[in-house]
């Protein structure tokens, strides 16, 4: 059995502690190879070297910034045009709308340059479509159980779609657990803008029926010219279309991991 180790005494402790100061105390700034500059300990060498001394020519750049600034006088308007800001700067980096609107422009007008009245018009007719066949596929179902009338109306403009789609970007914003809230009578539930812009009742008639593709053009999942984003594709590539003339993308671009998935 191997011999316990004997501890160190409360006095041999100290003493090491003792011996470990006198030694580091002996060193000296040469010792350890930090340089001195015995002038920063002299007091007068301080005294005579004020940061705060000035030559006649600091003095004359701080009367002339001084009388530069009490005699500007800032011009405010609130009406500017594109032309007057210089974009210099930043241009050699690329990237942004390649075409700017008229001033006063809304954030609408900036996104029908995307998604246009062509395009939207193209869904309120197939919309409409969608919502004629689903009623001539289902009437043997609904009439039986009394139903004597086809809630729908057709869509009759294209503003009645954008308010829609509206609708949704506000959704996507203000998120509710349910779609009936936002037409809720309670302050705390409600959307104001909302309930103005479109009854609940025809959000969702639309919201049931909203199609982009053509109905008349779809072919069945046992089609061999079927995929996955046959639907999608005429709408997708007016888009696409619209991107590149419209915008161009900035140098460094991060794409969400899960779109490429």
């Amino acid at each position: 059995m191997s011999k316990r180790k004997r501890e160190l005494t409360k006095e041999e402790i100290e003493a090491i502690l003792l011996a470990s100061d006198d030694s580091v105390s002996d060193l000296s700034s040469e010792d350890d190879g930090w340089p001195v500059d015995d002038s920063l300990a002299d007091v007068s060498f301080i005294l005579n070297n004020d940061p705060g001394d000035e030559t006649d020519e600091d003095k004359a750049n701080d009367e002339e910034a001084v009388n530069s600034a009490s005699t500007f006088k800032p011009s405010w308007t609130e009406q500017i045009e594109n032309g007057q800001i210089d974009l210099k700067q930043h241009q050699k980096y690329g990237g942004g709308p390649k075409y700017n609107l008229p001033v006063g422009s809304e954030a609408g007008d900036y996104f029908k340059m995307l998604f246009t009245n062509d395009m939207c018009e193209k869904i309120r007719e197939n919309t409409n479509k969608y919502a004629e066949f689903v009623k001539s596929a289902t009437i043997d179902k609904w009439e039986p159980i009394g139903i004597k009338k086809w809630r729908w109306k057709p869509i009759e403009d294209i503003e009645e779609l954008f308010s829609f789609i509206a609708i949704i970007l506000i959704m996507g914003i203000a998120k509710l657990p349910r779609i009936k809230y936002y037409w809720s009578s309670n302050p705390m539930l409600g959307n104001d803008k909302v309930k103005r812009t479109m009854a609940r009742d025809r959000f969702v008639d639309i919201y049931r029926f909203f199609h982009i593709s053509d109905r008349e053009n779809e072919v069945s999942p046992n089609d061999p010219s079927f995929y996955m984003m046959r639907k999608l594709d005429p709408f997708m590539s007016c888009l696409r279309s619209n991107f590149q003339m419209h915008f161009e993308p900035y140098p460094h671009l991060s794409v969400d991991e899960a779109m490429v998935k």
